[in-house]
């Protein structure tokens, strides 16, 4: 009988393997393109104007290029934001513009769009829409922490809306760093630790970004953390301190898993801590968690929204940034 059962055991695994083998093709329920929407409102050293990227969606079943990048883009909307007092009408720039208006705001641009490290993407016509004013200071929205705003879009026919806050920041008390864990096996990487104060009985949800030298700011990590943000369920009121995991890009040519999420010594670091609120929070935290569950076995997880009327996210954050020299 033993016998018997280990038989069939085996053929219906082997009929399990086999059917993961075939290819699958899930059916498609694209009706039509949405627009999708990625905007930002930010308070702090050096920040940023508000801007907005306006796409469209696409089946998953088609393929990609860059001959479809260009065609993905929304242009002429009408973008407005406002503070419940002041109205921003914004302006369409595309990034030959921004090299000589803001170079900031177009690495910005093209890492909230996934072509930071692309080479040859200045040749595509990609275009944001930016609060004009704000370049140079004189912006007519109120931009603090405890603000609200929101966001009215008029495009290809449709109204879409949105409405994000600026949560007041809770600064780092302690940034330090400290040997590898394997050291002094490593003795050439360190890795960064903050320590902070959380407000008792709020709910507070964070978001941590990392800088190495001169490169670009990329989304960063804390270790036992799947991505960049976190809220404060297991510590809400109590002084926390946690590991800062270096951010960096996995299509650049020097990505280097040995390496990945620490920094090295001489490196000049530059850690920006941010607030931001539940719905902005509950968007990266979706979205992360759904880009780090793929594969074979993995589950897809619904990308939440606060867009009414389209896709994407309308967030606001708060942040200070922190600089600390590694000595070699």
């Amino acid at each position: 009988m033993s016998r018997v059962t280990s038989i069939l055991i085996f053929i219906a695994a082997y009929f399990s393997i086999i059917s993961c083998e075939e290819e699958y093709i899930p059916e498609s329920v694209f009706d039509e393109p949405e627009i999708v929407v990625e905007g930002y409102l930010e308070s702090g050293p050096n920040a940023l104007p508000p801007y907005i990227l306006l796409t469209k969606s696409f089946p998953y079943t088609e393929s990609f290029g860059p001959d479809k990048i260009a065609e993905l883009f929304v242009h002429d909307a009408e973008v407005t934001i406002s503070d419940g007092a002041n109205t921003s009408t914004l302006t369409e720039f595309c990034l030959a513009d921004l090299d000589n208006i803001f170079p900031g705001l177009k690495a910005a641009a093209l890492q909230a769009i996934g072509f930071g490290n692309i080479n040859g993407i200045e040749n595509i016509d990609l275009c944001i829409y930016v609060d004009l004013p704000a370049i140079i200071g004189l912006s007519s929205l109120d931009l603090k922490e405890g603000g609200s705003y929101n966001l009215t879009i008029q495009a290809d026919g449709k109204t879409i809306t949105s409405k994000t806050t600026i949560p007041y920041h809770v600064p780092l008390d302690t940034l330090y760093y400290a040997n590898h864990q394997n050291y002094p096996e490593n003795d050439s990487l360190v890795e960064f630790r903050g320590r902070f104060q959380d407000p008792l009985n709020e709910a507070n949800y964070y978001r941590i970004f990392t800088q190495r030298n001169r490169e670009t700011m990329y989304a960063g990590g804390t270790r036992g953390n799947s991505g960049s943000v976190s809220d404060d369920k297991i510590f809400n009121g109590q002084a926390f301190e946690f590991v800062i995991q270096r951010g960096q890009s996995f299509t650049s040519g020097d990505f280097d898993i040995d390496t990945y999420g620490y920094f090295s010594r001489g490196d000049t670091v530059t850690i920006r801590a941010a607030s931001l609120d539940y719905e902005h929070f509950r968007f990266w935290q979706t979205l992360e968690y759904n880009d780090g569950s793929q594969g074979p076995f993995g589950s897809y997880t619904r990308i939440e929204s606060n867009i009414e009327g389209g896709l994407g996210i309308w967030g606001g954050l708060s942040y200070d940034d922190y600089t600390l020299i590694v000595p070699k």
